[in-house]
């Protein structure tokens, strides 16, 4: 979780928001209605803070209690939703991975665009960068620029996922079955995506690696 340190009177204060951390993101997403980088809330139950100091360290247990003005919710319905909430954030995190992985391998190949042979490039490099294109598409709304574009554009795979967090966490209440049914839709989605761009990374990066070698380029490895 994040936590703000003040100083007063010579001591150190420090505040957690009961947040979990967020999803990886990438410079520029632009998301809507949803906050990706923040994390699930923590759930009732018992915690510790470690404390470091010069010499020694000390760990102090505290206890995060339900909301006494809550009615018909239990502690269980509670961990049930931070559960769900995080296993959703967990595929964010992969999907936003995936484009970064994906930005990459095409940031490092373009950046060399004028050391390849055109004709090499075009017919080599250019179909490569394509079908990476359509599963980074399939993911992210690249054409997101500004906080309107979303309005104009449809939300993508990392933005359902990060909404449907969102609609988990709003208000203390266990998931509903039809939150379940949706997260297991969009981790299909996502896996697919994800086993796609690992076949044209298999099938495309021996191809690829020789023609960046021979033209003196460090080749594109299985994390790029």
């Amino acid at each position: 979780g994040s936590s703000k340190p003040t100083t007063a009177k010579g001591l150190n204060t420090f505040t957690w928001d009961l947040r979990y951390p967020g999803a990886t993101t990438f410079d520029g997403m632009i998301i809507w209605s949803a906050r990706p980088q923040r994390g699930p809330k923590a759930p009732p139950g018992q915690y510790s803070v470690r404390m470091k100091t010069e010499g020694s360290e000390q760990t102090y247990p505290f206890t995060i209690q339900m909301d006494p003005n809550l009615k018909g919710v239990t502690e269980a319905d509670l961990r049930e939703q931070f559960e769900l909430a995080s296993q959703i954030m967990q595929k964010t995190s992969t999907a936003n991975q995936t484009v970064i992985d994906i930005r990459k391998v095409r940031g490092h190949i373009e950046s060399h665009k004028s050391e390849i042979e055109e004709t090499g490039y075009n017919n080599i490099i250019v179909p490569f960068l394509e079908k990476l294109s359509i599963i980074e598409e399939n993911l992210y709304q690249v054409r997101n620029q500004s906080g309107q574009d979303p309005l104009n554009f449809p939300i993508k795979l990392n933005n359902r996922l990060a909404s449907l967090r969102r609609s988990v966490e709003t208000g203390d209440a266990r998931p509903t079955d039809g939150a379940y049914k949706v997260f297991r839709e969009l981790s299909a989605e996502l896996k697919n995506h994800v086993a796609e761009f690992g076949k044209v990374m298999n099938e495309n990066r021996p191809e690829v690696n020789r023609l960046l070698e021979d033209s003196g380029i460090t080749p594109i490895g299985k994390g790029r």
